[in-house]
């Protein structure tokens, strides 16, 4: 279990501490080991990035033992998860983003375990080189990474559900008993963000976890005299995943996620 991969996410770590207490007592079979604050350097900094060298770490794995200093973390944290069977990374949207709680897989055999973790909504994570759960997956591991809310913000309730879908997790995978299973239902969505080409401030159209159809208004980028200089509308019909929550954006920025039903 990693949290903390990003410095300015703080649910994965909360359920981590929190589960730091119940596991000793649980009949747990197997081991896991767990890493609350995987990048103490952006942490300490409250950034996505680290400031020692910029780099972000969600997006250096496997890393590189001779590299920055966010490469030679990459490296070490890679070859203690390189040698599990199962990866649960905790994230969120950090100060920048906001995301529906949400767990994310990869297509195979994660997404049974993306849908244990109890969370409403399963998202089909795009390959993304670099990712920590993607370069697991090529490894052939079961790798899921999950979302919850964001904003800079911490979220007590999705610490607990963080915690309450590990141990369902570890129940799916025969670590703990049958009575850690969460059943709910689920609903799965595929599609990557739609990104800024410009500077400006964000204005957001549409909420959180609302359904929308093809061509509806979610978003647009404004200059500060008014000026709007780009749209985002819906390309399909879905659900709105995930926001830009800073208002101010620039190009290449993550502006609006909606997901399609996969």
């Amino acid at each position: 279990m990693t949290g903390g991969i990003h410095g300015d996410e703080y649910e994965g770590p909360a359920a981590i501490a929190e589960l730091r207490a119940q596991l000793p007592k649980l009949p747990l079979r197997g081991m896991v080991t767990a890493i609350p604050v995987a990048n103490e350097m952006a942490w300490r900094a409250g950034t996505r990035c680290s400031p020692d060298d910029g780099l972000n770490l969600a997006r250096t794995f496997p890393g590189n033992p001779e590299g920055s200093p966010t490469e030679r973390l990459a490296a070490e944290i890679f070859a203690i998860a390189r040698e599990c069977d199962y990866l649960i990374d905790l994230h969120s949207g950090g100060v920048e983003y906001r995301f529906v709680p949400l767990a994310g897989f990869h297509p195979g055999v994660s997404r049974e375990a993306a849908r244990r973790f109890g969370l409403p909504v399963l998202w089909q994570l795009p390959a993304t080189d670099g990712v920590l759960s993607c370069e697991l997956t090529k490894l052939g591991k079961t790798a899921i990474g999950c979302e919850y809310l964001g904003g800079g913000e911490l979220s007590l309730r999705g610490a607990s559900d963080y915690a309450r879908g590990i141990l369902s997790c570890l129940a799916h995978w025969a670590m703990l008993p049958a009575e850690y299973l969460i059943e709910k239902e689920t609903a799965a969505y595929c599609g990557d963000w739609q990104l800024s080409q410009v500077e400006g401030v964000f204005r957001g159209l549409a909420q959180l976890g609302q359904d929308v159809r093809t061509g509806r208004p979610l978003a647009e980028i404004r200059d500060h005299r008014g000026e709007v200089l780009q749209r985002f509308a819906a390309a399909r019909d879905g659900k709105v995943l995930a926001l830009r929550n800073k208002a101010y954006i620039r190009p290449g920025n993550w502006a609006v996620l909606v997901g399609e039903h996969a």
